[in-house]
């Protein structure tokens, strides 16, 4: 029976349904247990697949009931795969049928995983099947996350007196009618645990509010606290230290720090969790960890929906026992590329709080919401979820409301009646329409305009051009939601250098161009640079060709093409690649087929990128699919975290 499902496993791989990499693990696990019954390489050939798509487990009640919800396969796979599964259907057989195999620890409820010389590949607890690591990532996870939950710091010990701080930090309210004051909310909260989670969606005044607790720090503490901020990109850390500084401009004066924007200048950049953390190359390990800890006392991530499961609990293991870690992030936006969706997951306990975080609220801010019912878990009384956009206008806010609220009528209704200078939709999708965003008078024609031209040979005047021109660039940004074909990354970014060919505009067909804007696709230390940095190839003051990448208040950095050996063009880009920026106008692009990665978290993602006009290029029948299409991501984290017993 065993060596007929390998047979079968062989031919689901041809047929592209599995991958290579899923078979090979498959045939690992037989290697291991040669009397294993022929569920055990159907089972990890599913979990090894399934991890590919971004799952820490299979959910066996919820993936037996509907396979094709998680897998991307063709209604012949799905079949096959019924007939497959036949002998077991229910969760209770795989739990009897794979406790017979050396490969697999079944726990009751989420007892802890044996010492290392008894491990085995596989986990089968509460009625889910686990790869070793993401039950062991898993349960020390909600472990470290619980524990720091409840750990209260002593100078939070008296609300009455944080309130004055407060009422100086956000001296008036602008909620609409009687909202409670959230932003000074999650500043009080965060100030009182070791853990904390800011969550909201763009321009709900994430980093307005981490910039106040962080001045709170400062004025309080007495002795210098090491604060250290970080962001799981490099354009993401960029974008923090932007909005960061932006923020503090708007901090009032206290007096206990004299110069405000001089204590925010003594503080790093942020950097990259693989940066922070010590990343080893070819390695899976980080320099940091619990025997060699970060040398921080408070650590605030930005753009925490991208942290994947792994890396969360790398995070968790560096971090010294007494530092604190504050979460800034956008639960409702796509997930991490790689498996897990850690943000989701926590703060799907939001908004529920005990009496006496209530009172605590009440004491320090003056306004508390009624106590939640059923005991609240003490994790949910650190998270807080901002609601009010400060960002967007009407419409735009509306579509992305519709979006997230899975009401795809609205939001045809919507894109439909909006005004054209904010939303605008185009529902037959046609390639002479994509390429009039490449015409002179357009956003993308405007830095062709100025790359064609001499570049000015005074270094002063040069740098200010090349920021011109990055600026440009960066107000406008085509995204897509596949990355292969000719709606996809790679279809698009071609048919626009062939337009510009055709034009007379782009002059040669190599890689390098002048205005050519390049995407970095892995991280490369030794310049810098970290995957999804984005720069403009142009002609340096002598007429050479550079690619220059945005430096802050700084002059654009230089770096010799020859010396990327990593990158595309990015006249469009992924959606995943957006996350963390936003434009003043976003287009977005989907395929005229159906795909699985059409989901309601990649529209909502891509709306909540533009500040001032959306573009939609998309068939009614894909926008409404896609609407109705919830991603959900098969994972224990959540009962791990607030109901141990599961």
């Amino acid at each position: 029976m065993t060596s007929l499902m390998i047979d079968q496993l062989r031919a689901w791989t041809s047929a592209g349904w599995l991958r290579p990499l899923d078979l090979a693990f498959a045939q690992f696990l037989i290697r291991l247990d040669p009397q294993a019954p022929a569920l055990l390489p159907l089972a990890g050939a599913l979990l090894a697949r399934l991890e590919g798509e971004g799952h820490t487990c299979i959910a066996l009640e919820d993936f037996l009931g509907a396979p094709e919800r998680f897998l991307d396969w063709p209604a012949p796979g799905h079949a096959m795969l019924a007939t497959a599964l036949g002998d077991w259907p229910h969760a209770a057989q795989w739990t009897e049928t794979l406790a017979r195999s050396r490969c697999v620890q079944v726990t009751e409820r989420n007892a802890p995983v044996p010492a290392n010389g008894a491990e085995t590949p596989l986990v089968l607890s509460a009625a889910r099947l686990y790869l070793r690591r993401y039950w062991r990532d898993q349960q020390f996870i909600a472990e470290a996350l619980r524990q720091r939950a409840q750990q209260r710091v002593a100078d939070a010990a008296n609300p009455e007196a944080l309130r004055p701080w407060l009422e100086q930090l956000f001296p008036a309210s602008d909620e609409p009618g009687d909202a409670l004051p959230w932003q000074k909310i999650a500043c009080a909260l965060a100030l009182r645990s070791h853990f904390s989670i800011i969550t909201g969606g763009p321009g709900t005044g994430k980093t307005y509010t981490a910039a106040r607790f962080m001045a709170l720090l400062m004025a309080t503490s007495s002795t210098p606290l090491r604060i250290v901020l970080a962001a799981p990109t490099g354009k993401a850390a960029v974008r923090i230290d932007e909005s960061l500084q932006s923020a503090v401009g708007t901090l009032p004066q206290l007096s206990q720090i004299p110069d405000m924007t001089a204590a925010f200048a003594r503080l790093r950049p942020a950097r990259t969790l693989h940066s922070l953390l010590g990343a080893r190359p070819d390695s899976r390990r980080f320099r940091h960890d619990a025997a060699n800890p970060l040398e921080l006392d408070v650590l605030v991530v930005d753009e925490a929906s991208m942290i994947h499961q792994e890396m969360m609990a790398a995070l968790l293991r560096a971090l010294p026992p007494a530092a604190r870690l504050i979460l800034l992030g956008d639960q409702d936006q796509l997930a991490s590329v790689e498996a897990g969706a850690v943000l989701a997951e926590l703060s799907l306990g939001s908004g529920k709080y005990d009496a006496e975080t209530c009172h605590y609220m009440q004491a320090s801010c003056g306004a508390a919401p009624r106590p939640g019912d059923n005991g609240p878990s003490p994790l949910a009384a650190n998270i807080i979820r901002l609601q009010r956009s400060h960002r967007f206008n009407a419409e735009i806010g509306a579509l992305a409301d519709a979006v997230h609220g899975g009401h795809p009528e609205t939001a045809v209704r919507i894109l439909q009646t909006a005004h054209t200078g904010t939303l605008a939709w185009q529902p037959a999708p046609a390639i002479h329409r994509i390429l009039e965003l490449a015409r002179p008078e357009s956003a993308y024609g405007r830095v062709w305009q100025a790359a064609g031209q001499p570049p000015p040979k005074d270094r002063q005047q040069h740098s200010a051009w090349v920021k011109t021109i990055l600026n440009d660039y960066a107000g406008f940004r085509i995204l897509c939601a596949l990355r292969q074909g000719p709606w996809g990354v790679t279809g698009i970014n071609r048919a626009i250098e062939d337009y510009l060919q055709r034009q007379g505009i782009l002059q040669s067909r190599g890689l390098w161009y002048a205005g050519r804007p390049t995407l970095v696709t892995r991280n490369d230390p030794n310049l810098g640079l970290s995957n999804g940095d984005i720069g403009i190839a142009l002609p340096d003051p002598d007429k050479r060709l550079r690619v220059y990448f945005p430096n802050s208040e700084e002059a654009p950095r230089a770096i010799l093409p020859s010396r990327l050996n990593h990158t595309e063009s990015a006249w469009a880009m992924t959606v995943h690649k957006a996350q963390g920026s936003e434009f003043a106008h976003t287009v977005l692009i989907l395929p005229p087929e159906d795909s699985p990665v059409l989901s309601r978290e990649l529209l909502y993602t891509a709306i909540t990128r533009a500040r001032k006009c959306f573009t939609l290029i998309a068939p009614r029948e894909r926008l409404e699919n896609a609407i109705q299409r919830q991603t959900r991501r098969m994972s224990g984290l959540h009962a791990a975290l607030y109901d141990p017993r599961r």
